[in-house]
């Protein structure tokens, strides 16, 4: 499973330009999959442990 993921998360590298927002992008992926709720951004900074800066920051990517 863990290569299926990893496979399908490399196949989105060339949308982006940038490593960092790729990065972000599959951290938000990762989130979306592992959180046990699914309210929004909330429940991705519960899960990932981010304070209100995190919080922010994740806004700012959707």
């Amino acid at each position: 499973m863990q290569n299926y993921i990893d496979r399908t998360l490399e196949s989105f590298r060339p949308v982006f330009s940038r490593s960092g927002t790729w990065l972000l992008f599959c951290a938000v992926v990762i989130g979306f999959m592992g959180a046990g709720e699914m309210i929004g951004v909330t429940s991705l900074c519960r899960f990932w442990l981010l304070d209100e800066d995190g919080y922010n920051r994740l806004l700012h990517f959707f």
